[in-house]
């Protein structure tokens, strides 16, 4: 193979062409497998080294790496599964639909995007008028509030979109449990009874998200309520999406269209822009014309494309001041999309008090 790697974006470069790793030299490895474990793709590169079937070309130390890597997100889904048959027991005997968000979602369905994933949580969706049913059936059976003071347990109650998690303690698995999938405070938010009407029967009794509200839950859990800096798994995930649903051309008729029935155009504009502009991802030209009307003015965009392509990768792209620059704009960004100026200003202020206090 003649194609030289070259240090720059390296586990992005691997991610696209995973036939790169047998050229890889041992201080590329060194750079690539940190990379990987701090992004949490490390998995995935033996995944995808497997998948290819390059695995015995590489070498020894490299193999039994993977080997472990491969055990952790074997383990993890596992865990995930089971996590899943305890919450459904504890709610035995419940009519209403309980949803599975994001890893599970994406477990229960088997999608590509779960090659190599480890989870840490387990996120479901019910109704918001069935929340209180539901965190009373788990404190009965055994999970216990994960946060525990007056102040945090008030502001998930009145301003998120979930309980404050619940871990049960034999297992160590949070749960959250979800009402809405972005904050009652955010910039945007969706009619939720349009999202639960369309959730489809999955797995055991739960229910996932249909295709097309799947992939627009990831897009604006990264673009609406995320800080996108190093968030290159769940860029990858909606990559990965993209092209598996997109074989249907089903999927890409009604994905701009939901997106405007939900108020996720601007969350999608950015998704499709910086999957294709960094992970190459195959868009129809129809429906980046569709999403074109709802792009950011040209200095927004401009400015967007300056900090997010740095920043997407934890430790390489953009260094020294352009790297702290997009870092603070991208967290800044965030949390101006998910609540009010003054709520925040209080909320932030109210945090750093805890914390010199030693309460948080």
């Amino acid at each position: 193979m003649s194609k030289v790697v070259t240090d720059h974006n390296i586990l992005i470069r691997v991610l696209k062409e995973p036939v790169l790793m047998e050229k890889l030299t041992v201080n590329q490895w060194n750079d690539l497998l940190r990379e990987a474990k701090i992004s949490n793709l490390a998995g995935r590169l033996s995944a995808d080294a497997g998948a290819i079937g390059i695995k015995d070309k590489l070498p020894a130390k490299i193999n039994n790496l993977f080997k472990s890597f491969d055990y952790n997100s074997q383990s993890s889904e596992r865990m995930i599964r089971w996590e899943m048959n305890r919450v459904r027991r504890a709610l035995i005997g419940e009519s209403y639909k309980v949803v599975l968000l994001k890893g599970a979602a994406y477990i229960a369905k088997d999608l590509n995007c779960t090659r190599g994933r480890v989870s840490v949580d387990l996120d479901i969706l019910v109704e918001k008028k069935r929340i209180d049913f539901a965190e009373d059936k788990f404190l009965a059976h055994g999970w216990q509030h994960h946060v525990e003071n007056d102040y945090d347990q008030k502001f998930y109650r009145e301003y998120s979109h979930e309980l404050p998690p619940l871990i049960h303690p034999d297992r160590q698995i949070s749960i959250d449990v979800h009402h809405s999938i972005l904050p009652v405070t955010s910039r945007v938010y969706p009619d939720m009874s349009k999202l639960m009407e369309a959730a489809v029967p999955s797995v055991d009794g739960f229910y996932t998200l249909s295709n097309v509200d799947i992939i627009l839950h990831s897009v604006v859990h990264l673009w609406q309520d995320g800080e996108v800096r190093s968030s290159l798994r769940n860029l990858l995930e909606q990559h990965d999406m993209f092209e598996e649903f997109g074989k249907d051309q089903k999927f890409w008729d009604a994905l701009v269209p939901r997106a405007e029935e939900l108020g996720f155009t601007r969350a999608l504009f950015y998704a499709l822009r910086y999957c294709k502009m960094i992970m190459g991802t195959k868009i129809p030209g129809s429906v980046m014309e569709q999403i074109a009307p709802y792009s950011p003015n040209g200095f927004a965009r401009s400015l967007m494309d300056w900090m997010v392509p740095g920043v997407m990768s934890p430790t390489m792209g953009a260094s020294g001041l352009s790297r702290w620059l997009s870092m603070n704009g991208l967290y800044i960004r965030s949390h101006w999309l998910r609540m009010p100026p003054f709520m925040l200003a209080r909320h932030l202020s109210t945090k750093f008090i805890m914390r010199l206090k030693g309460e948080a």
